[in-house]
């Protein structure tokens, strides 16, 4: 997929819908199993990102429950630097 940056963030980010141009929604397989959520890669401000909400798209994963392993894991799969 090339050079991309991640935006982890939480329900606060989704700010970004208005101006994130969505490519895709992934949900890689990993060795330390699920990601949060799937990953939203697409453009903003004509840079390419990966975006992954570590608290699920329903805010419903509590902070000792974030799979981090996994979500590190899954970003670096798709390229991201």
């Amino acid at each position: 997929m090339g050079d991309m940056c991640a935006i982890i963030g939480g329900s606060g980010l989704y700010f970004l819908a208005d101006d994130f141009q969505v490519e895709s929604r992934l949900k890689p397989d990993t060795p330390y199993g699920l990601v949060s959520a799937e990953v939203e890669v697409g453009y903003w401000q004509n840079q390419r990102i990966a975006f992954l909400p570590r608290h699920g798209r329903q805010h419903a994963v509590p902070p000792h429950k974030i799979n981090y392993r996994a979500n590190i894991w899954a970003l670096h799969q798709l390229g991201v630097s």
